[in-house]
């Protein structure tokens, strides 16, 4: 979805709309540590993707599929507390953005600790 600065600040608002309805008002799900990452809105406002991610990311996907399941109620719930003309229908996807960035961190630090001490071509 392309990003504008409408867009980006309809998102922020579904988010933190998002977080509170999914704090009070969802009781049947189990959130865990799952948290709510970023919300991104296409240029027409009627699709909000919900980035979702956890310290656990079997539970997390648990969870990311029961609130999928929930989608249109928690959208019925989400246009109570905003002030938009439409409220976006919601897709909730789980977030891999910190696992890749520690698996491309893992393997930076193994090619590190594998290359000889001193062999580089720094004493020129």
């Amino acid at each position: 979805m392309r990003k504008t600065r409408r867009t980006s600040r309809v998102g922020e608002m579904l988010r933190d709309a998002l977080v509170e309805v999914l704090r009070h008002d969802v009781k049947d799900v189990e959130l865990g540590l799952a948290s709510v990452n970023e919300v991104e809105v296409s240029p027409d406002l009627h699709l909000a993707r919900v980035f979702m991610s956890g310290f656990n990311e079997e539970e997390t996907r648990k969870t990311v599929r029961a609130l999928q399941q929930r989608a249109p109620r928690i959208r019925s719930l989400l246009g109570k507390r905003i002030r938009l003309r439409y409220t976006p229908e919601l897709d909730f996807r789980y977030d891999d953005t910190a696992a890749r960035a520690g698996r491309i961190e893992s393997l930076l630090h193994d090619i590190k600790s594998s290359e000889p001490e001193g062999g580089g071509d720094d004493d020129v």
